[in-house]
Formats: C-alpha cells, structure tokens, sequence
C-alpha cells in the first residue's frame, strides 16, 4: 500500500491548478489573435496551451498514482476585454515567472519528501515553462525594440 504524501499532493494540486488556469488564459488570447490576424503568435499560444494541458493531464494522473483526489480550485481566468498584445504578452511573462517559482518550489519540496517520481515530472514542466518564458520575453523585447514591424512580420 502506497504512503500519501499530503504535502506532495497539495503541491501536485496548486501546479496542475495554475496550468488549468494557463490553458484557459491561452486559449483566449489564441482565439483573440487569430480573428485579429495575428496568425503566428495565435499558433504560438495554442501550441502553449496544448502543451500546460498535457502537463495538466500529467499532473492529475500523478495526484491519482499518488492516492489523492484531483480538486478543482480557483485558477487565473481571462480578462474579456483584454485584446491588445503587449499586455497579453506582459501577462503571460508573468504566469510563467510564477509557474517557474512554484515549480522550483515544488521540486524542493518533493526531494526533501523523498519523492522523486513528482520530482521528475515536476522538472520536466519546469524546463517547458523556461522556455515559454523564454519565447515570450523575446516577442515582448522585439515588439518593444522594433514596433509594429516586428509585429507584422513576426507575429501575423
């Protein structure tokens, strides 16, 4: 019989929470931007979103391996009337900044519970969440360097 780690589980939880509240957000702003032309940078976030929901997929049959429960908690959800890029993009930066402190967080916490299983998947989500951050700060500075250029042939 499997010991439950309820601090692991609460840590798998808030993870699989936020990429749940990321698709969300993602998903939004894919749909934004494709109906306003932005074709790359729509492709970009839908590939974004499919990629936190399989670690949101990951993360839940994790949580069941692991004897808990999936639970559904208040997640970040789209602000409506947000439509411009720059602070799409802003927002984005910052959903993954905090994914990556959670992540860091979580990785720790796992190793010092003695469970490297979540450990692992863990880091796995974090080096996918590194580089969405990556992608999106350098969008956000060569929009910020280059202007509507940069967005007519990078993003559209």
């Amino acid at each position: 019989m499997k010991k439950v780690n309820k601090k692991v589980i609460k840590i798998l939880i808030d993870v699989y929470t936020a990429e749940i509240g990321a698709v969300g957000i993602y998903m939004d702003q894919h749909t934004k931007c494709a109906d306003r032309g932005y074709k790359k940078l729509a492709e970009m976030l839908k590939n974004d979103a499919v990629e936190e929901m399989k670690h949101a997929e990951k993360l839940a049959e994790r949580i069941l391996f692991l004897g808990g429960e999936v639970a559904y908690q208040k997640h970040p959800v789209p602000d409506v009337k947000q439509t411009e890029i720059i602070p799409m993009i802003k927002q984005n930066i910052d959903i993954e900044v905090e994914a990556i402190e959670r992540l860091n967080a979580g990785i720790a916490a796992c190793f010092s519970e003695g469970d490297n299983g979540s450990r692992i998947l863990l880091d796995g989500i974090l080096q996918d969440e590194e580089k969405h951050l990556d992608e999106l700060q350098i969008i956000h500075d060569n929009i910020k360097k280059y202007g509507d250029q940069y967005v007519v042939t990078h993003l559209m």
